[in-house]
């Protein structure tokens, strides 16, 4: 039975904590796609190209995506002008 979303995010957590500080000098900025049933993790320069990475390799698994170096894979803010 495949993971549900909050359960995939717990547990690419501390895979993605445990790999960052060598992510962050080999890979600065980089996404990190971690497939936490078997603890894999997929590295690339954009989000779709980490999570299609992982999706090659578990098609019918969810993943959870981090970007190196950052709080949140991607930020959706508002600039006030």
């Amino acid at each position: 039975m495949p993971l549900e979303l909050e359960q995939v995010a717990a547990e690419a957590r501390p895979i993605f904590e445990r790999i960052q500080p060598s992510l962050l000098s080999t890979d600065p900025n980089a996404f990190v796609a971690i497939e936490p049933e078997s603890g894999d993790h997929f590295v690339a320069q954009t989000l779709s190209e980490a999570a299609e990475k992982a999706r090659e390799r578990y098609a019918e698994r969810l993943v959870h995506t981090f970007r190196v170096g950052h709080p949140a894979a991607i930020h959706f803010g508002m600039q006030e002008r």
